[in-house]
């Protein structure tokens, strides 16, 4: 292989990682921003666990369930805190703060004011059209990052990341599997 072999691979020039979108939905509410104020995320991961059999002395390897890893987002605060009110909320609402309890929820998936909400990140090419698509079905968070305050800190703008749950996720080339695609612009 070649340098011109390697570089014919590199269609579009390759996939650039700040060309990306997260959205979904805050509990029900979906805040002015967040598509654009979502700093940083992961193409989700999953893994198929391993179920070894023994066999006179041996270890026979099978495929096992498949798991999926938790889904983190970094995310710029916004000038007034819509989006972390947000998230406060939609936690609030799962396991409240004083009581321990939670308020009757809708657990259908994507209903206003439910548990679980559909998100959807899409990686873009240059020209800003959708490459492919990930969606995380039955998103809920679990952890709401602190966000530090400092004297010291300057020349900075506030960010923090929020921890989500779901149950499992589709790709797509984001034309198929209800994740439309999205032109960038």
């Amino acid at each position: 292989m070649n340098i011109d072999n390697f570089t014919s691979q590199l269609t579009g020039g390759g996939v650039r990682p700040h060309l990306f979108e997260v959205d979904g939905s805050i509990g029900g509410v979906s805040p002015e921003g967040t598509k654009f104020l979502i700093k940083a995320a992961q193409l989700p991961a999953s893994t198929v666990g391993i179920i070894e059999v023994p066999y006179k002395g041996r270890k026979i390897k099978i495929p096992g369930d498949r798991t999926f890893a938790e889904w983190t987002v970094t995310i710029i605060s916004d000038g007034k805190f819509e989006l972390r009110n947000a998230f406060e909320k939609w936690m609030s609402r799962i396991n409240s703060h004083e009581g321990n309890r939670s308020v009757p929820l809708d657990h259908s998936p994507g209903s206003a004011g439910g548990i679980y909400q559909d998100w959807t990140i899409r990686q873009f090419d240059r020209a800003g059209e959708t490459l492919h698509a990930y969606k995380m079905i039955n998103c809920f968070p679990s952890e709401l990052s602190a966000m530090e305050v400092s004297y010291e800190t300057t020349d900075t703008i506030h960010e923090f990341t929020v921890t989500l749950q779901y149950s499992y996720w589709t790709a797509t080339d984001g034309t198929t599997d209800g994740v439309p695609p999205v032109r960038k612009g």
